[in-house]
């Protein structure tokens, strides 16, 4: 199904490495769509694919001290390298809520493959325990996104920031399968969940700097921020609408 950039994908655990807990991939052939770690996924099993991972939320009772915008200045490169221990992935959030969101299922090695409507439903569940249990929220600070590779260090060294290569080399059938697949079930579509389906994201522009992508069809894909200067070291809330940081994972051909 290679419209554009994207292809296939054989889905691994959306971490850098396997720990108790962690979501375990599927005993199936991969199917497009919402997978059980989180990522959405697109393609024909057996050919390159692409990964866009769920997004990764800061602990926003920690993130809240850069409502100060010169706080993050201040902060050493060690020092923000370690603000990543508050961010959550979805890999980390599914055996985390498990025991207080029953709606969450979890698969069993040897077991049989959870259901599209099983994976959407844990998707759901995610995105509610993710804000009322764990105060994970897209609020990020601009400046620490664009200094820090978040992606790299928390789901491992193949994942990265989408760049507007990537983006461009989407096209309209990519933008609406994304669409598609993060439509949220009905009745799920509010505060907070929204937050968990957003479209918006942050990407690295051709010239390097920090940019919004929108992953949404028929409409600009990559546009500037909405914030500058000083107040790129503030956390950015967007009036209800923050910036996601989704991840990308291109799987290599085999030679």
């Amino acid at each position: 199904m290679r419209r554009g950039f994207l292809f296939s994908l054989f889905v691994l655990v959306a971490g850098c490495a396997e720990t108790p807990g962690t979501p375990q991939q599927q005993n199936e052939a991969f199917q497009p769509g919402l997978q059980y770690a989180g990522a959405i996924a697109t393609g024909n099993a057996g050919a390159p694919g692409i990964e866009l991972s769920a997004p990764l939320f800061p602990d926003a009772r920690v993130f809240q001290m850069f409502q100060d915008a010169s706080v993050y200045p201040a902060l050493s490169e060690a020092e923000r390298a370690a603000l990543l221990d508050d961010v959550y992935t979805f890999a980390q959030l599914v055996p985390l809520c498990a025991p207080t969101h029953p709606g969450i299922k979890q698969q069993v090695p040897g077991g049989p493959p959870l259901t599209q409507a099983e994976i959407a439903d844990n998707y759901d569940e995610v995105a509610r325990c993710a804000y009322e249990d764990y105060g994970a929220k897209p609020y990020w600070v601009p400046q620490h996104v664009s200094d820090v590779d978040v992606c790299a260090a928390k789901l491992g060294e193949d994942w990265r920031m989408p760049t507007e290569a990537d983006v461009s080399a989407f096209d309209e059938s990519d933008f609406a399968f994304f669409q598609a697949t993060l439509a949220a079930q009905q009745g799920q579509d509010s505060f907070p969940l929204h937050f968990y389906y957003s479209l918006d994201v942050y990407v690295r522009a051709d010239d390097g700097a920090l940019a919004l992508g929108n992953l949404a069809p028929q409409t600009d894909h990559v546009v500037p921020l909405p914030v500058s200067g000083a107040a790129m070291n503030e956390l950015y809330l967007g009036n209800g609408q923050p910036i996601g940081l989704r991840c990308l994972r291109v799987e290599s051909p085999a030679p």
